[in-house]
């Protein structure tokens, strides 16, 4: 499948569900998007609740537990920069699963998947005069993440509407050499929250 396929099935795949769910974005974040950790890089999105809902579970002692849990889509944007590497340049919309507990504590699963443009530096070649000159060049890629996150909603106890995240995650881009290319990247972020949403 060629690259042009992939961001045409992308497209499509977002304007699906997009379509399917009207609604206002929920939250807003921003976060540091370090690749490999130290490598700096900024990502941005909106998130979308799909679905909401209050489950209550009473454990042996007699205490009730509440938690809130939901699915959420967040089309997401950045880029990470990588001296003498590469600058990754990414649009990369995000599904997840989301379990808060009652003291405003979360954990988030999930997967997404998008297309990157690598800026490579430093390259040259030479030109119809025989003479060395730089040239840009870079790479484009269909590329997935898996991520785990943990937060805490600052709604509950602070009374702020906001969350703090940290999420580590695997980013994997194809065509890369035979079998892509594996990247380990760290956000750690804030989540504004721009709408209430009732639970169902």
């Amino acid at each position: 499948m060629t690259m042009k396929y992939l961001i045409l099935f992308f497209f499509l795949f977002i304007s699906s569900l997009l379509s399917a769910q009207v609604t206002n974005p929920t939250s807003f974040s921003v976060s540091y998007f370090g690749e490999t950790v130290i490598h700096p890089g900024l990502k941005m999105g909106l998130t979308y609740d799909l679905k909401r809902w209050e489950k209550s579970k009473t454990k042996r002692n007699g205490v009730k537990k509440n938690t809130i849990q939901g699915f959420e889509l967040s089309p997401t944007v950045g880029f990470y920069y990588h001296k003498d590497y590469q600058t990754g340049i990414f649009i990369l919309p995000e599904f997840s699963y989301t379990r808060t507990k009652t003291n405003g504590n979360f954990i988030t699963y999930g997967f997404g998947a998008g297309y990157m443009r690598s800026i490579i530096p430093s390259v040259y070649e030479l030109n119809s005069n025989g003479e060395i000159e730089k040239i840009h060049t870079g790479n484009n890629y269909f590329v997935t993440n898996y991520f785990v996150s943990f937060g805490r909603d600052l709604t509950h106890k602070q009374k702020l509407p906001m969350k703090i995240f940290l999420k580590p995650q695997f980013m994997y881009a194809l065509p890369n050499y035979e079998t892509g290319v594996l990247y380990f990247a760290f956000e750690f972020g804030i989540s504004y929250k721009l709408t209430k949403k009732e639970t169902k």
